[in-house]
């Protein structure tokens, strides 16, 4: 899909500045600036590194002086540094979206961390060069740009190496690598990309939160407090770019390679009270540095203000690339030639946080050198010239330049948004859905949520900062496992702002970790109350009662969100669960392979349809799948142990033997597998080894019934202390959530009894145990 670039007409009244917003057309060339120092080269290899988390006035280069940046400012001396560049999005995934398409967040449709992926229908960066014979390598920092998300495309390499085994909860901004690895990662790529010319991506994600910077910068920027070690997250970040620029110099190519250095988005170190970013689009957060150094430009900086969309045409225009129709952004060459006479360039940039995860207003801006407006429900104006820090807002004047910014804004979102392709969800796996849910990055857009009244405006996020800082505190405790201070704080959100959804939704997840689960159903009750559509909570909503052994309810709820959002895996996962867990498997085989086609890339759905092949009997079919994922993973959790299911349907015990005793090498914590090598055993007469087995079930899961009911079956057959043999079937009798289960707990009570002589007793539990018998039959 190739949308014809639409040109944003300007209206009459606007000044002079603003006249002249057209988008770049079609170029075959780059507009090299007068006065090159050298030839235009052939070809040449480029090197992207985007700086994430930030702030333009934090390096040496645009005038800081708390912190030493070498390797960036000896950059800033042989290139371009353009002073006023705008970020579209303050939040990671989005802007390194618009940066590698060209496009605004209102057409590629990436608004906020983790909840949509780029769509392939989008051409970038990497695609571009790929398809003119380039090695394209990419080396992200953070899982936020993991290629789930759609940002590998085009990349013969796409480096995000992150094991996710080792969190518990998927926090985005807190699952990352340091600078020095993803560098070193990098030049070993390049080392050995071979002959051809190389785009390479190199993500540093250094300055995010938790501010740590190592040794020596720990030491010498911690009296700076927070921003100090902020700072020092910036020089030793500055000295990873210089192991870039060196391996350039060591292998003789940096004169045939262009470097390009930008920010995705900057840091609120309490600027207008925010500590970190994401939520405001004040320029602390979207005002970055963007440094371009190439062999045919000189020294200079560039007052004009650009934007971070304009990377893509520049860096395809240097390669002599053509440049989609589609791209917004406009190549920077034109503004290095002082003769030219470049119109002004508008940037627009928003902020979708509050308003998908809170129901507020959204926050968009349109940014000239001399002005911003803030489209919110209380409107704000700045004049940058006199008010750099946006501290005093001329949004309520009557200024016209107030109402012709507002038209311009909204003109811009309509043409830059007209024809996009609808967003797309993620690649992720069921498990990661579930542990992003958790904390509030996967689902639907909350609803729309006025002050009062039908036709009250939005909640404007100027007033719920405060909300918004608690909501993230009690994601950092939940993080760090300490749920009851996490509960505490979102209970007193609650408190202020009652209909507040998010906080329901993580409260609820704090009170199911808390084994709060009748809690947990109250607050997802009441967030389906306001919005009967949230798939956020129809999904969480399931997995209590699939814990809960609620396997209809289950059933019926995960239809309603698929109603929703039709091609929700986890949703789809869970009610071919709650299927298959009623060994209905005819069932939950088109939600499980709808699963597959949905998501074709994740093992774990193959996994879970091979399961349901072996309830089916298929047996040749599953064996097919369980043996594609040994193949490409080895030590895959949980598939040696459906191969064990395989064989024991097949009768092929002792192969079933080995397969169970491989994934109990694995992981010896695999209850499952532990159960049924335990059955085989005890059809092997080996009693001895049986006991054993279950009695490593009941510690390992010691809320799972079958560990204690099958242990008192085995104490049974050695005749041990009936006392012993009852405290066992009684527990299981306890934790038995199906009939099956509960028939065989009875009957177990009944033998008991019997071995007492207690006969009244005894029939007690066999009509209890034929009474489940009779459901499970049914």
């Amino acid at each position: 899909m190739r949308r014809k670039k639409a040109a944003l007409a300007v209206a009459a009244p606007l000044l002079a500045i603003l006249a002249g917003l057209l988008l770049a057309p079609l170029r075959e060339r780059p507009d090299h600036p007068a006065g090159t120092r050298t030839p235009e080269i052939d070809r040449p290899n480029v090197l992207l590194i985007t700086l994430d988390t930030t702030r333009a006035d934090h390096l040496g280069a645009y005038g800081y002086r708390s912190v030493r940046t070498p390797s960036l400012d000896a950059l800033a001396k042989h290139g371009v540094l353009f002073e006023q560049c705008v970020a579209s999005s303050p939040l990671t995934l989005p802007s390194h979206s618009s940066i590698m398409t060209g496009l605004y967040p209102t057409c590629h449709g990436v608004r906020v961390n983790g909840n949509t992926a780029l769509s392939a229908a989008h051409e970038t960066l990497a695609e571009a060069f790929a398809a003119q014979g380039y090695d394209c390598g990419a080396f992200v920092g953070a899982f936020v740009l993991d290629g789930r998300w759609g940002l590998n495309q085009g990349f013969h390499h796409y480096d995000d190496q992150f094991d996710l085994k080792k969190y518990k909860k998927l926090d985005l901004g807190l699952v990352q690598r340091p600078g020095d690895q993803v560098v070193s990662a990098a030049l070993s790529w390049l080392d050995n990309h071979g002959d051809r010319p190389f785009f390479a991506w190199i993500h540093l994600y250094d300055p995010h939160t938790p501010y740590a910077p190592p040794e020596p910068y720990l030491s010498e920027y911690k009296r700076g407090g927070i921003v100090g070690l902020y700072d020092g997250e910036i020089a030793f970040m500055d000295e990873q770019i210089g192991r870039c620029m060196a391996w350039l110099d060591e292998h003789r190519v940096r004169e045939r390679t262009v470097v390009a250095i930008i920010g995705d988005h900057g840091e609120g170190l309490g600027d207008h009270g925010e500590l970190t970013h994401g939520y405001f689009i004040y320029d602390y957060a979207v005002h970055v540095p963007f440094l371009l150094v190439a062999p045919w430009v000189e020294r200079t900086r560039v007052a004009a203000q650009v934007r971070t969309i304009d990377l893509y045409p520049t860096l395809l225009s240097a390669a002599k690339i053509l440049i989609p129709e589609e791209v917004q952004g406009e190549s920077v060459w034109p503004l290095l030639d002082s003769r030219s006479a470049a119109a002004a360039r508008h940037a627009y940039s928003e902020s979708m946080t509050p308003k998908v995860q809170y129901g507020w207003a959204p926050l968009l801006a349109i940014r000239t050198p001399a002005h911003k407006y803030i489209d919110a429900p209380r409107p704000e104006f700045y004049d940058l010239r006199d008010d750099p820090h946006e501290l005093a807002d001329l949004g309520a004047t009557s200024s016209p330049l107030v109402a012709e910014y507002g038209a311009l804004l909204e003109k811009l979102i309509a043409d830059s948004s007209s024809g996009a392709p609808a967003p797309v969800a993620a690649d992720l796996d069921s498990e990661t859905v579930a542990r992003l849910a958790a904390l509030g990055y996967i689902g639907a857009p909350i609803p729309e949520r006025p002050r009062t009244g039908a036709h009250a405006p939005l909640i404007d996020p100027k007033d719920g900062l405060a909300v918004h800082e608690a909501i993230q505190r009690a994601g950092e405790l939940s993080n760090l496992d300490r749920y009851a201070e996490a509960s505490c704080t979102l209970e007193q959100v609650l408190r202020e702002d009652p209909a507040n959804p998010q906080a329901m939704l993580l409260l609820a997840n704090c009170y199911v970790e808390l084994e709060r689960s009748n809690e947990a159903k109250r607050l997802l009750s009441s967030v389906l109350q306001q919005d009967p559509r949230n798939v956020q909570a129809l999904v969480c909503m399931a997995k209590i009662l699939q814990g809960e052994g609620q396997g209809e309810d289950v059933i019926r709820v995960c239809k309603r969100a698929l109603e929703v959002d039709e091609r929700n895996t986890l949703a789809h996962t869970l009610m071919g669960q709650a299927y298959m867990d009623r060994q209905d498997y005819a069932n939950a085989l088109p939600s499980l392979q709808r699963a597959v086609e949905i998501q074709p890339k994740l093992t774990q759905n193959h996994l879970n349809l091979a399961a349901c092949m072996i309830g089916l009997k298929r047996y040749a079919d599953a064996q097919r799948t369980l043996d594609e994922i040994l193949a490409a993973h080895p030590k895959f959790p949980l598939a040696h142990f459906h191969l064990g299911l395989l064989y024991e349907g097949m009768g092929d015990l002792p192969a079933a033997t080995q397969a169970y005793r491989a994934e109990i090498d694995l992981n010896g914590d695999c209850y499952m597998a532990r159960f049924n090598l335990g059955r085989i055993l005890l059809r092997r007469g080996d009693l001895d080894h049986y006991m054993e087995q279950m009695r490593e079930v009941t510690r390992i899961a010691p809320e799972n019934p079958l560990g204690y009911l099958f242990l008192a079956r085995g104490l049974l057959q050695q005749d041990a202390d009936p006392g012993e043999i009852l405290d066992l079937a009684n527990k299981g009798l306890v934790l038995a959530r199906t009939p099956e289960h509960k028939a065989l707990a009875y009957f177990l009570l009944a033998d008991v009894y019997s071995r007492r002589d207690q006969p009244q007793l005894v029939q007690q539990a066999l009509e209890k145990a034929k009474q489940h018998q009779r459901r499970t039959e049914k």
